[in-house]
């Protein structure tokens, strides 16, 4: 259930493993699957037209063999009957599910008729990149309200376009939840040496105008003039669907460490909406990042041919702005502390650390992928920090 990335990807990895059975391909939207990166990168700015996204043509779904049910939901499950329920009022049976439903924005905490205003917008499908793209042709003022890693690439190709541009993030820093204040105020640096006008600290309480949108509210009572809002304060799994199913949700579907739902081989879980039990990190981890959906796609279809094994990747996340690639590998804990290893802020290219109880939990990298992956297997293995260090002096000499 779920034609994007995380669902086409199991489907042909099961063809790429010798399954010759039956495979439908569920999807709510219309759209070919098709990559969600370009979205907020070459869509936004202008550099490239959505054929440029597609993960996949009509000839090689036809060589895939598969199914197609697009631009219909999925509306329940019943897991005892294994029947899925389609919002046009049809059932398909099966004998293995895998749930690739994805997520869906998070809607802003505010008075909702704001919300409906013409210039309000989001980012999650390639109809929200498309208005969004239009949106910036015609020009005025940008406000982003979110600075994670959607909010943050939006703003930089807005500031690309020549836009005025402001950021409104109510923690201190821009991606403060992934990267922690060191590092976030590094990407503070870099947004505003690109012209963007950040406001840390401060939240959206109010989203004003007639018809169309023209202000943006602030919590400390700033009025920011706005001719184009975007929404971007992080998603919510999409798991509306599965009520009375009897699987259990909590912040995404809950699954064991081989993407099994309540332990049962026939219904699995991957991508963005899939909570499941790390082994190597040794709790649950819910990761709503590209080379999540792909890999998780792929050991479904394992589980699918009958292969052993846990799911447990080193995630990794990649995000352009301002012409520099950021990059994380792993996924830092409350509590870390973030250590500058390689490079500085002033050379443009940095490697930093992430340990916590002496261990090395994530890395990051700006503008700097070489030396950030040699750092893979050391955050694989959550290794001692001394052994960090070793491969640190390695690198500095």
């Amino acid at each position: 259930m779920g034609a994007s990335l995380a669902g086409l990807r199991t489907s042909q990895a099961l063809r790429e493993g010798g399954f010759d059975g039956d495979i439908v391909l569920v999807g709510a939207e219309k759209d070919l699957p098709y990559d969600r990166p370009p979205l907020s990168k070459e869509i936004l700015l202008g550099t490239k037209e959505p054929e440029f996204a597609a993960l996949t043509s009509p000839a090689e779904l036809e060589e895939l063999d598969v199914d197609l049910e697009l631009g219909v939901a999925a509306q329940g499950l019943d897991p005892a009957s294994r029947r899925v329920e389609l919002a046009d009022g049809r059932s398909l049976s099966y004998d293995r599910v895998v749930i690739a439903t994805g997520a869906r924005p998070r809607a802003l905490p505010v008075d909702q008729n704001g919300l409906d205003l013409d210039g309000v917008h989001v980012l999650r499908t390639m109809e929200d990149g498309l208005a969004l793209r239009a949106a910036f042709e015609a020009g005025g003022n940008v406000v982003v309200v979110g600075a994670g890693f959607i909010g943050c690439e939006v703003a930089s190709a807005a500031a690309a376009r020549g836009l005025q541009v402001t950021v409104v993030e109510f923690l201190p820093t821009p991606l403060h939840a992934a990267l922690g204040p060191e590092l976030g105020a590094i990407v503070e640096h870099l947004h505003r040496d690109g012209g963007v006008d950040m406001r840390c600290g401060t939240g959206a309480a109010a989203v004003v105008g007639s018809g169309r949108v023209e202000e943006v509210v602030l919590t400390d009572g700033t009025r920011l003039p706005a001719d184009v809002v975007v929404v971007g304060i992080g998603v919510v799994p999409e798991t509306g669907w599965l009520e009375g199913s009897g699987l259990e949700v909590s912040n995404g579907v809950v699954c064991d460490e081989r993407l099994r739902a309540g332990g049962r081989p026939d219904v699995l879980v991957v991508g963005d909406v899939a909570r499941w039990h790390h082994p190597a990190l040794g709790r649950r981890v819910r990761v709503e990042h590209w080379t999540n959906a792909a890999e998780s796609g792929a050991f479904a279809a394992e589980q699918i041919l009958g292969r052993d094994g846990s799911y447990a990747p080193v995630a990794y996340v990649w995000s352009d702005q301002h012409g520099r690639r950021i990059q994380l590998l792993g996924l830092p804990e409350s509590g870390d502390r973030a250590h500058l290893v390689l490079g500085s802020e002033e050379d443009g290219r940095l490697v930093a650390l992430y340990e916590g109880d002496g261990r090395v939990h994530a890395a990051v990298g700006l503008s700097n992928p070489g030396r950030l992956m040699r750092f893979r297997a050391l955050v694989e293995e959550q290794a001692p920090w001394d052994r960090a260090m070793e491969l640190v002096v390695q690198l500095r000499g």
